[in-house]
């Protein structure tokens, strides 16, 4: 009588694939503030005017990146935001793929991959 090895259950085998589609979508965007004309800090404004923003562009991926890539210009992003205003405190960049993101990407066969990248953070105005 041969011996069979047990096989593994499917709800396994689907708990794998959802994490590794999740895994693959994962991205970053590199960026160098050294152009800003104003001071950028992690830090959270504790006095002045502040005043938040949000900024939502796209990072995009063309073709497992044999055509390049389209990233934000997160520099001339942020210094456009922050005319007229003295510093930035708080400042965080993100990236993440929303729902519509994903949908693209597994529409176009991961041919396109698509993320949200978000930057935020404070416009300050010191008084004075």
């Amino acid at each position: 009588m041969a011996h069979r090895s047990p096989s593994r259950p499917k709800w396994l085998s689907l708990i794998c694939v959802s994490l590794l589609c999740t895994l693959v979508g994962c991205g970053t965007v590199t960026y160098d503030l050294s152009t800003v004309p104003i001071p950028i800090s992690a830090k959270p404004a504790v006095e002045g005017t502040v005043e938040p923003f949000h900024i939502e562009e796209k990072a995009i991926l063309w073709a497992h990146g044999l055509f390049g890539q389209s990233s934000p210009d997160v520099a001339a992003l942020v210094s456009e935001a922050g005319l007229g205003y003295d510093r930035i405190a708080g400042f965080r960049v993100s990236v993440a793929g929303g729902f519509h993101d994903w949908l693209l990407t597994h529409l176009s066969g991961t041919l396109v991959r698509m993320k949200t990248v978000v930057i935020e953070g404070q416009l300050v105005r010191d008084g004075g």
